[in-house]
C-alpha cells in the first residue's frame, strides 16, 4: 500500500474518531514545542499569509530576524494560530537564540511549529545526515528553507545547539551566503566558538578574505580555540604581517605539534612563495582554501571529481583558477545547487572568447571542455538580439547539453534569453525544445503556451505528436494536462480522496462469506469525461511507444516510475497498464530507503510535523539519483510532501526527477 493511501486511511480514521468524541493515543498527537515569545507575532501571521497550497518557494530576506524583546521569566500558556486550518495551544517561554532564523512564513519558511512532535536530539540528527547534495533542486531548496527557517526549538536536550547544527550543514552544502546571515541573525553576544567559526568559514571560502579577517577582528579573544590561532596565522599573512603570522605559527606549534601538515605545510608555502606539495591538499578545509588564496596557488583540478562542497567552491571563487577549470567548476556546481544559476551567468558570461568565436559558434567543431561549449553558445545567444537566429542556438545549446546530461543546467542558464522569443507560430519548429526547457525552469506559465503552439503545428508531416506522446507522463505531473482523474476532496487535514472510475475493473472485498462485490452507483456508472478517456488513450501510447525500444528493463523500470509518482498524486493509471508490468522475475535487486525511514515518513507526515517529513521525503528522494532505485520511495516522498501541503513542490520534485531520467 503506497504512503497516500495509508495516509489517507489514517487520516479518516483519526478524523472519526475526534467526531465521536474519542480521545486519541498520544501517538496520533501533535506535540508541541514550546513556542518563544517574540515567534507569537510569527506564528498569528501563519494564519493569514500562505494559504492552503501555497508553495511559499519565494526567497527569504538576507539581513535576519532576531527577537525585538524577551518575554519574563514567568511561563504562560496562550492560544493563538499557529496554522491556517488549525488553532493550537502552545507554550510561551524566553526567546530563545536557537530559533532565530531568515526565512518567516509568509517567504517559504515551514512555519514556528515545524519541530512538532520532534525531539531535539532527533532534530539535530535528521539535519546533520541529509544529504550534502540532495538529488534534486527541489530538495535542496526544501532543506534549505528547513535550515533558515524561524521556529521553535524542541525543549529536550539543551545541551544540543540546533543553531551549530544548521549553519554547519549550511556550510556542509555549500549555501555559505545563508550560513553567515543565518549567524548574523543570532545576537553576537550569544554565538559559540562553533557558531563563529561557520561565519568565518563561509567567508573564508566564497574568498572574501577581508572580511574573514573582520570578523576574526569582531570577535576579538571571545573563544580559545585552536582555529582562532590559525585563523590569525592567515590574517597575519593576508596582511603581509610576517612576524605577528611567525608568533602565532609559533604558538600553534607549542600546542599541538606540526601534526596539521597542511597547515604548515601551506604557512611554508607562503613565505618560502612555493608551490605546496600535492599530498597536503587531498582533503581541503576552508581555511586551507584561504592559505592557498594568498600563495596564489590554484586548488588542484582533481577535487572536481570529488564531492568536497567546499573545495569546488573554492575552485570557483580562487584568484588562480584558469577560466576552462572555472567554468567546468561552474557547471559542476550549479548543476549540484551549490552555486545560484545567476553566478553561473556571469561566470559564463565572462568567460573569454573572440568575436569570431562567437559568430562561429553554430558552425565551428564542439569544444571538448563541454562547459566551455556551453558558455560559447550562451554568450552567442546572449549577443543575438535576433529571435529566429537566437532560438536557433539556444537549440544548438539544447541538444549539446542533453547529450552531456546537462539538459536542467542550460534550461535555467538560459530562462531569461528564452522569455524573449515570442511564443508563437512562427517558432513551431522550436516549440518542443522551448516547452521542455521551460518545465525544467519551472516556468509552467511559459510552458503552457509552448505547448499549445506544439500542439497547433502537429501533423502528420511532422514527429511533433509523437514527441509529445512521450513527453505526456511529465506534462500530466507538471499540471500541463488535464488526466481527468475523478477526485472527491475532504478538507480534513489537507487529505485527498482519490476515486478513479475503471470501467474494465470492479472493486472487491474478501470477506468469510466469499468475494463482496461493491459497485457504488456513483462511481461505478459515472459517465467517462472526455479528459479522461484521452488521458487513457494517451498513457497506452505512451506505454506502446516506451515499450517499443530495445531496453525492455529500462522500459519497465520506466513504466514503474511514472505509474508510482502517478499514484503519489492521484493522477490514474489504467489498470491494463499496471498488469502489462506484472511479469517474472518478480523479486527484483533494487536500492531503498531503510524501513525506519519509510515507517518515520509515514508518521511524520500524518502527524503534520513539517520539518521531520521534508528532512525524510529528501532521504527517500535520494533514491532517483540512482539507477536501479526503489521508485516507491519516490511516491512516498512525494505523498508524504503532498499530505503537509506542500503540493508545487512535491510536483516540481517529480517532474524534476522525470525530466532528468528522460535524459
Amino acid at each position: 500500500m503506497h504512503l497516500r493511501s495509508r495516509l489517507l486511511m489514517q487520516s479518516c480514521f483519526i478524523t472519526m474518531m475526534a467526531g465521536a468524541g474519542v480521545t486519541l493515543p498520544a501517538t496520533f498527537a501533535n506535540a508541541q514545542a514550546p513556542v518563544p515569545l517574540f515567534l507569537k507575532q510569527e506564528a498569528e501571521q501563519d494564519a493569514t499569509s500562505q494559504p492552503e497550497g501555497t508553495s511559499g518557494n519565494q526567497q527569504g530576506n538576507s539581513s535576519g530576524q532576531t527577537a525585538p524583546g524577551a518575554a519574563g521569566s514567568n511561563t504562560q500558556t496562550e492560544t493563538f494560530p499557529t496554522d491556517p486550518d488549525a488553532v493550537q495551544t502552545v507554550t510561551l517561554q524566553a526567546v530563545d537564540a536557537e530559533s532565530v532564523g531568515t526565512l518567516g512564513r509568509e517567504s517559504g519558511g515551514l512555519g514556528v511549529d515545524m519541530w512538532n512532535g520532534t525531539s531535539r536530539e532527533t532534530a539535530a540528527r535528521l539535519m546533520t545526515d541529509m544529504p550534502a547534495t540532495p538529488a534534486t533542486h527541489a530538495a535542496r531548496d526544501l532543506a534549505r528553507r528547513l535550515l533558515l527557517s524561524i521556529a521553535a526549538v524542541p525543549n529536550d536536550h539543551k545541551e544540543i545547539s540546533l543553531l551549530e547544527t544548521r549553519a554547519a550543514k549550511l556550510i556542509n552544502m555549500g549555501e555559505l551566503d545563508a550560513a553567515i546571515d543565518l549567524v548574523r541573525a543570532a545576537p553576537q553576544g550569544t554565538r559559540s566558538s562553533m557558531l563563529a567559526q561557520a561565519e568565518v568559514n563561509a567567508l573564508m571560502i566564497t574568498g572574501k578574505l577581508d572580511d574573514a579577517c573582520a570578523a576574526i577582528d569582531g570577535y576579538g579573544n571571545s573563544f580559545d580555540d585552536l582555529f582562532w590561532l590559525k585563523a590569525a596565522v592567515m590574517c597575519a599573512l593576508h596582511a603581509n604581517d610576517r612576524t605577528s603570522a611567525s608568533f602565532s605559527t609559533d604558538l600553534v606549534r607549542e600546542m599541538e605539534g606540526e601534526t596539521d601538515k597542511t597547515f604548515f605545510g601551506l604557512v611554508a608555502a607562503i613565505r618560502n612563495g612555493s608551490s605546496p606539495a600535492a599530498d597536503i591538499l587531498a582533503n581541503l578545509r576552508p581555511l586551507d582554501i584561504a592559505l592557498l588564496e594568498i600563495a596564489k596557488q590554484g586548488i588542484p583540478t582533481s577535487q572536481l571529481a570529488t564531492d568536497n562542497a567546499t573545495a569546488i567552491l573554492g575552485i570557483v571563487n580562487a584568484s588562480a583558477t584558469t577560466p576552462d577549470v572555472r567554468l567546468e567548476a561552474a557547471r559542476k556546481a550549479e548543476k549540484t545547487g551549490l552555486i545560484e544559476t545567476e553566478q553561473l551567468r556571469e561566470i559564463f558570461g565572462s568567460a573569454p572568447f573572440d568575436d569570431t568565436a562567437i559568430s562561429n559558434a553554430l558552425d565551428d567543431a564542439p569544444d571538448s571542455v563541454p562547459a566551455r561549449q556551453y558558455a560559447k553558445l550562451y554568450q552567442a545567444a546572449s549577443r543575438n538580439d535576433v529571435p529566429a537566429a537566437r532560438a536557433e542556438i539556444l537549440a544548438s545549446l539544447y541538444e549539446t547539453a542533453l547529450l552531456g546530461g546537462d539538459f536542467g543546467l542550460a534550461a535555467r542558464l538560459t530562462s531569461e534569453l528564452l522569455s524573449d522569443i515570442p511564443v508563437n507560430g512562427d517558432f513551431s519548429w522550436f516549440a518542443l525544445d522551448a516547452l521542455k526547457a521551460s518545465i525544467a525552469a519551472d516556468n509552467m506559465e511559459r510552458a503552457s503556451g509552448w505547448l499549445q503552439v506544439a500542439k497547433n503545428s502537429a501533423n502528420a508531416g511532422n514527429d511533433i505528436e509523437s514527441r509529445l506522446i512521450l513527453l505526456y507522463p511529465v506534462l500530466a505531473l507538471a499540471g500541463l494536462e488535464d488526466t481527468g482523474t475523478p477526485i472527491t476532496e475532504k478538507t480534513d487535514d489537507n487529505v485527498t480522496v482519490n476515486l478513479p472510475d475503471d470501467g474494465t475493473t470492479t472493486p472487491v472485498s474478501y470477506g468469510l462469506g466469499g468475494v463482496i462485490t461493491l459497485t457504488p452507483p456513483a462511481i461505478t456508472n459515472a459517465p467517462m469525461s472526455e479528459a479522461q478517456a484521452k488521458h487513457r488513450a494517451r498513457m497506452t501510447e505512451w506505454q506502446e511507444m516506451d515499450a517499443a525500444r530495445g531496453d525492455r528493463i529500462q522500459a519497465q523500470r520506466d513504466a514503474e516510475l511514472i505509474f508510482s509518482l502517478f499514484d503519489g498524486f492521484d493522477i490514474e493509471v489504467p489498470v491494463a497498464l499496471w498488469d502489462a508490468l506484472l511479469t517474472a522475475p518478480y523479486l527484483d535487486d533494487r536500492q531503498t530507503v531503510s524501513t525506519a525511514v519509510s515507517h518515520h515518513l509515514e508518521t511524520a507526515a500524518m502527524n503534520m510535523q513539517r520539518a521531520k517529513t521534508v528532512a525524510l521525503a529528501i532521504q527517500a528522494q535520494q533514491v532517483a539519483s540512482t539507477p536501479n532505485g526503489d521508485p516507491k520511495d519516490l511516491t512516498d516522498a512525494v505523498a508524504a510532501l503532498n499530505h503537509i501541503g506542500l503540493n508545487r513542490e512535491a510536483r516540481r520534485l517529480a517532474v524534476e526527477i522525470l525530466m532528468a531520467r528522460s535524459q
